[in-house]
């Protein structure tokens, strides 16, 4: 009697088991490198597809469609340099078909170029990609629509840049006028230091010519005698004393007469 847990299966209970658990499988197998990335670009898988379109385009470097894809996904993840080139090899043949698509995504590229590096050239290519690509489907409303965008917006770009440049110079010219102003109080302060000091040095030139004026008892100090009138007032002095001498002499020899005769 066999037991409950019978390791032998039925060859149909397998091949049923088998088909059911492996179809998923070997239908991926049998889908293209291309496809496989396609489908993974379909579901956001922007890396898995990225190295599934490369592997892709080592086998068939010429595929203008594989560059186109391969560009895309670049785009999605980022690297718009290298999107902006898997373009050009499809612009460079002029390939009527898928031109005018490629063109599209190189004006969308080259936009986002302009955002990232601020410079108005990457806008002004990317207006004449969507230009060219209109000329060649002009019933392309997106390629219209993004012309009139992108045609504004670097006209506000343009404008904001002049106006920037307005503010700068008004800047520039009241930062002068205040450099020049500062350099005036500078020079009117040093003309007027100038010319009081010359004012000084006169008033001291004038004061020493008065000086050399003046006589010269004038300019001695007060209790300074000079030799002249020192000697001058001594004279005087012996002077007066010999006349004093002179007078007492005389009062003496008056006094003597007018007593008489001394017994």
């Amino acid at each position: 009697m066999p037991g409950i847990f019978n390791t032998k299966l039925n060859p149909v209970i397998c091949l049923i088991f088998f088909l059911v658990f492996f179809a998923g499988r070997w239908t991926d197998i049998l889908k293209s490198v291309p496809e496989r990335a396609e489908e993974a670009y379909n579901g956001k898988q922007y890396q898995k597809a990225l190295e599934l379109f490369q592997e892709a385009q080592t086998h068939n470097p010429d595929s203008d469609t594989l560059a186109y894809n391969l560009g895309n996904t670049l785009y999605q993840l980022g690297r718009y340099d290298d999107a902006a080139a898997q373009y050009g090899r499809i612009l460079g043949k002029e390939s009527p078909g898928i031109a005018p698509n490629a063109l599209y995504n190189m004006g969308n590229t080259l936009f986002q170029m302009g955002k990232q590096s601020a410079n108005q050239e990457f806008f002004k290519n990317s207006l004449e990609a969507y230009k060219h690509s209109i000329k060649l489907e002009p019933k392309d409303e997106d390629a219209k629509y993004n012309y009139e965008l992108v045609k504004r917006f670097l006209k506000e770009q343009e404008q904001q840049q002049k106006n920037q440049q307005q503010k700068d110079n008004k800047q520039k010219e009241q930062e002068q006028q205040n450099q020049d102003k500062s350099q005036n109080q500078k020079d009117q302060e040093k003309d007027k230091q100038k010319e009081q000091n010359q004012q000084q040095q006169e008033q001291q030139q004038q004061k020493q010519q008065e000086q050399q004026a003046q006589p010269q008892e004038a300019r001695q100090k007060p209790g300074q005698m000079s030799k002249e009138e020192a000697e001058r007032i001594l004279n005087a002095l012996i002077r007066m004393e010999k006349e004093m001498q002179e007078k007492e002499k005389e009062k003496k020899v008056m006094e003597r007469k007018g007593r008489g005769p001394d017994w």
